[in-house]
């Protein structure tokens, strides 16, 4: 066989598996970004996760207790009209004629 065949040959071969390492050794490094990425995004979400948690709490709380001021007056404006209303009737009584 002809040495320049097989020089040929062994540098084709090893160019081969040199694209073949190049392109393992990007899938590898591609991999561990994609894991920093993640391990990155779900650290920093877990705690964004607990203060969201903890500003809807204050929300939820700060809503309940504006409902329960405003159902408030609401009982007692309808208390004041009810007084009200009973003063007109005491006022203004039906006078049957001949009654007067």
């Amino acid at each position: 066989m002809n040495p320049l065949v097989v020089t040929i040959v062994i540098a084709l071969g090893t160019f081969i598996l040199a694209i073949f390492g190049a392109s393992w050794l990007n899938q590898q490094a591609m991999n561990k970004r994609i894991d920093d990425l993640r391990s990155y995004l779900d650290s920093r979400f877990a705690g964004l996760e607990g203060a969201l948690r903890a500003e809807i709490k204050t929300v939820e709380t700060r809503i309940a207790t504006g409902l329960e001021a405003t159902n408030q007056r609401i009982d007692r404006v309808e208390a004041r009209l009810d007084r009200i209303e009973r003063q007109l009737d005491e006022i203004f009584k039906p006078v049957l004629p001949g009654r007067g």
